[in-house]
């Protein structure tokens, strides 16, 4: 016990020299980016792994056949999507975004009735000086350098993806033998946990976020909110992301609402309550066998400071990391160091 706690202490050294090393040099968030991106890319490919391994096991085919018929079926949905949808997708993003530029101009004018409202709103004038001045410029820049970085990580993440899912048991064989022989078997044990967690997420947001854009789509249909299919997508994908998903996704349906009138904001904001209300209490419990359950106000804290550490990866991925490192330090520190026999919910769920 005691020579595997040297251990332990001189890993969390190197790890801590390392880190120091990165902020000195600047380039700590840098890496923390990447680090995100390949995690982002494990789950993907946890996703590709798990439709292959249910394929191969009610079906005659193997899973290399069955990985190669679900890349191949993925790709026909991608491109099919791009080819017959996509220029209506952008027709109706662009036509989204011109909705909410003159919903945001209507409140802007109602909201110039009131006197307190008057100090805080820029005027035409302020928006002219602001334009001429170039200060629009760097930003019109800093958002294209910004498209650029987000595609270049769609690709990683993609790419990272597909060769985890075609051989998982290459990196998971190699991340083993990391670890001293004896403590080997343990490690392997860990990592299938991991794989069962994470994999249980996916299940669980993807099944909430179809059901919420179903939902959403309808409702906004019968309220006669416009664009409703957009804002439906849009909701289901902001479903990802417990907790602040759900808030983002009602500012542009509130926006679009004030285009048909005052009191449907206030139906919109509460059938999006109602809907959350239904979620939490009826669709996450169906689930729950899938879906593992993360502490809500330990979630919201990560998702914090992932947000203000690394943007918009940061945000996407606090959730599904919180799920990780739960899960390793209920079965690392809690059981193995601690030995506690029920260390917490992930750890013996996966068991």
């Amino acid at each position: 016990m005691l020579l595997e706690t040297s251990s332990t202490l001189r890993i969390i050294f190197v790890i801590l020299a390392i880190a120091l090393v990165l902020a000195v040099a600047g380039l700590l968030i840098i890496t923390l980016d990447v680090l995100l991106l390949v995690f982002a890319g494990v789950l993907f490919g946890i996703f590709l792994n798990g439709l292959s391994g249910w394929i191969a096991d009610h079906t005659p085919a193997s899973y290399r056949w069955s990985y190669v018929a679900v890349v191949f079926l993925l790709l026909v949905v991608i491109t099919s999507g791009i080819y017959y949808l996509g220029s209506q997708f952008v027709e109706q993003t662009s036509s989204l975004w011109a909705e909410m530029q003159r919903a945001a101009d209507r409140l802007t004018v109602q909201l110039q009735d009131y006197e307190w409202a008057r100090d805080y709103l820029p005027t035409v004038d302020q928006f002219q000086d602001q334009w001429t001045s170039g200060g629009v410029m760097p930003h019109v820049m800093n958002g294209l350098r910004r498209l650029m970085w987000a595609a270049t990580a769609v690709f990683f993440v993609l790419f990272v993806g597909l060769y985890v899912a075609f051989e998982p048991d290459l990196y998971r064989t190699g991340i083993v033998k990391l670890v001293q022989p004896p403590r080997r078997e343990r490690a392997s044990e860990i990592l299938h946990k991991l794989h069962q967690a994470l994999g249980r997420w996916i299940i669980g947001r993807l099944i909430s976020m179809s059901i919420i854009g179903v939902c959403t789509v309808i409702g906004l249909w019968l309220m006669g909110v416009p664009m409703p299919f957009t804002l439906g997508c849009l909701a289901a994908l902001l479903t990802f992301i417990p907790n602040i998903g759900p808030v983002l996704a009602t500012l542009p349906q509130a926006l679009l609402a004030l285009q048909v009138g005052t009191n449907v904001v206030l139906y919109v904001i509460l059938f999006n309550i109602a809907l959350q209300s239904v979620e939490s209490y009826l669709i996450t419990p169906l689930v729950q066998r899938y879906e593992v359950t993360l502490p809500p106000a330990l979630t919201i804290v990560v998702q914090l400071v992932m947000t203000a550490l690394l943007g918009i990866v940061g945000v996407f991925m606090a959730a599904p990391l919180t799920a990780a490192v739960m899960l390793l330090v209920q079965s690392l520190y809690i059981r193995d160091t601690l030995g506690d026999p029920s260390p917490g919910q992930l750890a013996n769920r996966t068991e």
